[in-house]
């Protein structure tokens, strides 16, 4: 038993040393990429930058906007998008003393989605909303 679990940690040490490697790697190419562009090396990824903002705006989105209601064009075909994806128009409704629901209004009238429904509809919601904003989001102006 005692092999078997030093050659797992070995092959753990060798996995992580090759994760490692590669990462240098890439960091090296980052900069040799800054540096031919014309750019400060140190200078930060903007396309970084750009997702952590599009992230930011997304959860407020997310957050206040689609669940609070709002007349919002972007909020609304957001809803839009999301009834396509999910087959459905659906509301986010907060009973008393509840968490979030979602209902979804089918054909039948409007009833209670399942809880893996309302994972799914949450992430579909939280995927679209992401791409609405990026898409919607002004690139960074090109420097001199």
């Amino acid at each position: 038993m005692t092999d078997a679990s030093t050659s797992q940690k070995r092959m753990m040490l060798h996995c992580y040393e090759q994760q490692l490697l590669a990462a240098r790697r890439l960091a090296r190419f980052r900069v040799q990429r800054r540096l031919a562009e014309g750019r400060d090396p140190r200078e930060p990824d903007p396309a970084i930058k750009r997702r952590v903002y599009v992230e930011k705006v997304a959860q407020e989105l997310f957050d206040t906007l689609i669940f609070t209601g709002s007349d919002n064009p972007v909020v609304e075909e957001i809803r839009r998008e999301l009834g396509k994806t999910v087959g459905q128009d659906v509301q986010f409704a907060y009973p008393p003393g509840g968490k979030l629901c979602i209902v979804g209004k089918g054909p039948e009238g409007p009833r209670p989605l399942s809880e893996e429904e309302q994972r799914r509809t949450r992430h579909a919601l939280w995927r679209i909303t992401r791409q609405k904003v990026d898409q919607s989001m002004l690139d960074e102006p090109a420097r001199d």
